[in-house]
């Protein structure tokens, strides 16, 4: 516990230091929740394992996994934007775990006008977010694990080009068989510009870093779990629950708070052998 502890500390002295920028992060679209569970359950999921899903929230998260896992997601907003992904996890030993992923972010018809307001746009144009990251986990033993991940960021919008390198830590403690805590760094790398051919580039892009510390309590067959999350520069509290209502359906809830388009979240699953089929609001 005195190991876990120290990693805490360390999370919140960063995030803490994070108040000292003053750019607001770029890449829009990736700050959406990844995973129609994780989603469902508020994005409290800081200290999760086993789940695909959860090692874009911790790259710690692959830990536990016992064969190949993927899931892939659809998420949309309102006519325009969506947002598509692909994330994988597997064990390579009792104490080594390998885990991937992809996500693109697409805002399309945009419309174009110049300094004089018109009816008509001049143009429509798109956006485009993208992450590519790859990592592994690390079980020290039956109660720590501890991972990274690494991969780019790239931004297009309207021609405009850019792109970034980024790391994700993290570790999960599990203080007893139903009690585990959860910390986290991620998108944590350096400022980027987009640019576009003949053309002035623009002012310096933060990376959309993200602070987590969480805990997730099991009793008999519901889930609970809390995060701290702070984004930019901003406090959030991130709540979940999940249930079974029936071996092969499961539901759960959660609510974000100190967000202006977030707040109250629903998920259900529906599971078929091997095969989960998640739906969230």
């Amino acid at each position: 516990m005195k190991h876990f502890a120290i990693i805490f500390l360390a999370a919140a002295v960063l995030a803490g230091s994070a108040g000292a920028a003053e750019s607001v992060s770029g890449l829009f679209m990736l700050k959406s929740d990844h995973g129609a569970r994780p989603a469902g359950m508020g994005a409290a999921f800081a200290s999760i394992a086993a789940d695909p899903n959860a090692v874009a929230y911790n790259p710690a998260a692959s830990a536990g996994l016992t064969k190949f896992t993927a899931s892939f997601g659809h998420t949309e907003y309102w006519d325009n934007i969506r947002l598509e992904s692909g994330y994988f996890g597997m064990n390579l030993s009792s104490r080594t775990f390998l885990h991937g992923g992809i996500r693109f972010g697409i805002d399309d018809d945009i419309e174009k006008r110049g300094l004089v307001p018109t009816t008509e746009p001049d143009a429509l144009f798109d956006a485009h977010d993208v992450s590519f990251k790859g990592g592994v986990s690390y079980r020290f033993n039956e109660k720590l694990s501890a991972g990274a991940s690494m991969g780019w960021f790239l931004q297009e919008i309207e021609g405009y080009r850019g792109s970034a390198f980024n790391i994700d830590l993290g570790a999960i403690y599990a203080v007893r068989a139903n009690l585990s805590l959860g910390a986290a760094i991620t998108s944590l790398g350096p400022d980027f510009n987009i640019t576009k051919s003949g053309q002035p580039g623009s002012d310096d892009i933060s990376l959309p870093t993200t602070y987590r510390l969480g805990g997730s309590y099991t009793y008999l067959k519901y889930l609970g779990s809390a995060d701290i999350v702070i984004l930019d520069d901003d406090f959030h509290m991130h709540f979940g629950a999940e249930t079974a209502i029936r071996e092969n359906f499961r539901v759960r809830a959660g609510y974000m708070a100190g967000y202006d388009t977030k707040s109250f979240t629903a998920g259900a699953s529906f599971l078929i052998q091997d095969l989960a089929v998640d739906r969230s609001f």
